[in-house]
């Protein structure tokens, strides 16, 4: 595909001199050791047939799911996720213990084709939460879990870290706790961070991992969503995009009266 009609294709979700990077979360962590991409994380299909500058070059996969996606098959796990899941291995991980998601590609450039397209270290690029989810997978198999009708339960939640700024943006990981009483068993662990852009134009970054949780259990989580399902669009949580968010008065932005979509955080 060539670069002019890529950039026409995909100008309706967010190839503007605002949003002129997105990134993939394809590296699992677990007590502080990250993994190889794609190796406990599904990998997801490139938008349409973008062209690959080199075979590291992962932008293609980065284009975001859009706020009409949201009835998507793909809002679950990502672009077509379910296609790797029978290559995807599946980490051990002990309830109570640290693990997290690191932003294996990101384009932080300017512009997305320009020749110094590597810019450093990824990390989450757009202004926006993020939250956590785990969903069972029926008989503990998740090579043939595609998690749309499965139930969801939020575990955890990264939000506004003052009225100006978000606690993601920036950074290259997000490290949370496994609530101590989970079940164990095997489960799908989605992340999802998006652009509330205000202007029902929103942008998600989704992507899931197979892990093996390890531990006495004794709880019983509460709250849950479906993916597709529970979010849709026009929800308030998606359209929240005070002035300063990409220009305007910083002191207009108040994110700290944010409040995220979807169930209650169950933390065991």
């Amino acid at each position: 595909m060539k670069l002019s009609s890529c950039l026409a294709a995909v100008v309706g979700i967010g190839l503007t001199p605002g949003a002129a990077a997105h990134q993939v979360h394809g590296i699992l962590i677990v007590n502080g050791t990250a993994s190889p991409p794609w190796k406990y994380v599904r990998d997801v299909s490139q938008f349409l047939n973008m062209e690959r500058l080199s075979p590291a070059d992962e932008y293609p996969k980065t284009i975001p799911q859009g706020t009409s996606d949201l009835n998507s098959s793909n809002i679950t796990c990502g672009r077509r996720a379910f296609d790797w899941a029978a290559k995807t291995e599946t980490a051990d991980v002990l309830a109570g213990s640290e693990v997290g998601f690191r932003v294996s590609w990101s384009l932080n450039c300017t512009n997305h084709y320009a020749p110094e397209y590597a810019c450093g270290v990824s990390y989450f690029y757009h202004d926006g939460p993020g939250q956590i989810y785990l969903s069972r997978a029926p008989n503990d198999d998740l090579e043939s879990y595609e998690g749309g009708d499965g139930d969801w339960f939020k575990i955890a939640y990264a939000g506004p870290a003052s009225n100006s700024t978000w606690t993601l943006r920036g950074t290259p990981d997000w490290n949370f706790t496994i609530p101590a009483t989970t079940p164990p068993g095997k489960y799908l662990m989605r992340i999802e961070q998006f652009w509330p852009t205000g202007t029902d134009h929103s942008q998600w970054f989704i992507n899931c991992a197979h892990i093996n949780i390890i531990g006495p259990g004794g709880g019983t989580p509460t709250g849950f969503a479906k993916f597709p399902g529970t979010y849709q669009p026009g929800d308030p949580g998606f359209n929240y995009l005070p002035r300063g968010i990409y220009g305007g008065l910083e002191d207009e932005m108040r994110l700290l009266d944010y409040r995220p979509p979807g169930p209650e955080l169950w933390t065991g």
